[in-house]
C-alpha cells in the first residue's frame, strides 16, 4: 500500500509545514488542539520515521510537546506494519 494511504487510515494528510529532502511530511489535527507531525524519509535502502506533537500558541510560535519518536530506522518492508502499530486510531 502507498505510504500516503497508510497514514491516511490514521487521519494524517500531506503537510506543507516544511520540506525535507527525500521525505514526506504528514500532519494530523487532534480534537484537543494538538497537531502531530509525521516525517518518513528515504535514506538509501532504509526509511527513517520521526513523529512529534506540537501546539501552535500563535501564528509562527510552536511549542513541541513530549519527546516524540526520533530517528526510528526501518527496512522499507517494515514501515507499513510499524506505522499501523504505532499510530493511535483517530477518536473524535
Amino acid at each position: 500500500m502507498k505510504l500516503t494511504n497508510v497514514v491516511a487510515l490514521h487521519g494524517f494528510t500531506p503537510s506543507h509545514f516544511a520540506e525535507i529532502e527525500n521525505a514526506k511530511l504528514y500532519s494530523r489535527q487532534n480534537s484537543d488542539g494538538i497537531t502531530e507531525l509525521l516525517c518518513v524519509q528515504k535514506i538509501g535502502k532504509v526509511m527513517r520515521v520521526d513523529r512529534i506533537s506540537i501546539l501552535e500558541l500563535a501564528p509562527g510560535i510552536i511549542l513541541p510537546l513530549g519527546n516524540g519518536i526520533s530517528n526510528q530506522v526501518l527496512g522499507r518492508d517494515e514501515v507499513e506494519g510499524y506505522l499501523n502499530k504505532t499510530l493511535a486510531p483517530v477518536t473524535v
